[in-house]
């Protein structure tokens, strides 16, 4: 009775809760129009962040209802993102949702995706297209996509089965918590890797995606610019692992080989150049790596809110006449 009666509240919560919804878009005058439409079904209002698109895609995208804020120029998927999530938390909502501009996802997803949000069972909700089999992936990009997946989770970001979704809803609380830095297509991996150092839950419901048009990123370097934006937010989270573990392990090294010249003058009455050489190289190349490993790790802390600032002053300074616009 029990569970009945929450399921039927959490009806009536998705029914009255406002919902706002944010599009990254970048040339998809294509679709924009049906994504637009069909989101406002179920979501209060959707913001259409134009990241420098050329053709017509903000004018779409207004006419149909949406609220468009304007990048100056191409400023990259993360940029854009935190632009829109930044417009959606002036409106004070109660979940938001992030989805992407190409009809990739079916809006219809979206009750199910804040649902664990307003029943109050989790912060941050990743639709994922592996949970289920209903979508039909291409084999490269299932491939890929396991592996980005793979690399995210062994750096903290939880055990998520599609770290790369775009399809996501959050509660306002989650989005204050998280320091995002990463302007690209890492942004998805970050927000996971961030969420694992917080108190942040994370939940995952299952979701179908169509690919209605190709890729318009090469998939190497699209791989390749995540997987950079995974190490460099590892590096920055923890030089002590990163750095400073891997410097210690070639001083040890060092170390050895120097004991092995020692054993090997006393015992031939000959020192071997070269492992000598190795031995002094491995130890001063190790103590580098290991004092800044230390270093940074001390400074991570003020640098990494320090940045936070900076960016959040930035996207201000660049949303504001678009939060005067939504108050109006």
């Amino acid at each position: 009775m029990a569970i009945r009666d929450s399921l039927e509240q959490a009806t009536s919560d998705e029914e009255t809760a406002t919902i706002v919804a944010v599009i990254p878009a970048f040339n998809e005058e294509r679709f924009i129009g049906s994504v637009v439409a069909t989101t406002l079904q179920y979501a209060n209002r959707v913001i259409v962040v134009n990241d420098g698109s050329t053709d017509r895609t903000a004018v779409i995208a207004q006419l149909v209802g949406a609220h468009v804020v304007h990048m100056p120029g191409n400023s990259g998927y993360g940029e854009a993102l935190q632009a829109g999530l930044q417009c959606a938390q002036a409106l004070e909502p109660e979940a938001i949702v992030m989805l992407d501009a190409d009809a990739q996802h079916d809006p219809a997803a979206i009750p199910a995706l804040v649902r664990p949000i307003l029943m109050g069972d989790a912060d941050i909700v990743v639709g994922s297209r592996f949970l289920e089999r209903g979508s039909d992936i291409p084999l490269w990009r299932r491939v890929g996509q396991h592996a980005l997946t793979f690399m995210t989770n062994r750096a903290g970001g939880g055990g998520t089965t599609d770290s790369q979704s775009g399809f996501r809803a959050f509660s306002p609380g989650a989005l204050e918590q998280l320091r995002l830095g990463s302007s690209g297509m890492a942004f998805a991996s970050e927000m996971l890797i961030r969420s694992g150092e917080t108190s942040l839950r994370v939940h995952e419901v299952p979701v179908v995606v169509q690919y209605r048009d190709g890729s318009k990123r090469n998939p190497l370097m699209h791989g390749i610019e995540v997987v950079d934006g995974i190490l460099a937010v590892v590096a920055r989270r923890r030089p002590l692992g990163f750095i400073a573990a891997p410097g210690v392990l070639a001083a040890l090294a060092g170390l050895l080989l120097g004991l092995i010249v020692v054993h090997t003058a006393d015992a031939r009455h000959a020192i071997p150049v070269g492992t000598a050489v190795l031995s002094s190289l491995l130890i001063t190349v190790g103590i580098l790596f290991g004092v800044t490993g230390v270093i940074l790790n001390t400074l991570e802390s003020f640098m990494g809110r320090l940045q936070a600032e900076i960016a959040r002053a930035g996207r201000e300074a660049k949303v504001r006449p678009h939060l005067e616009d939504l108050d109006n």
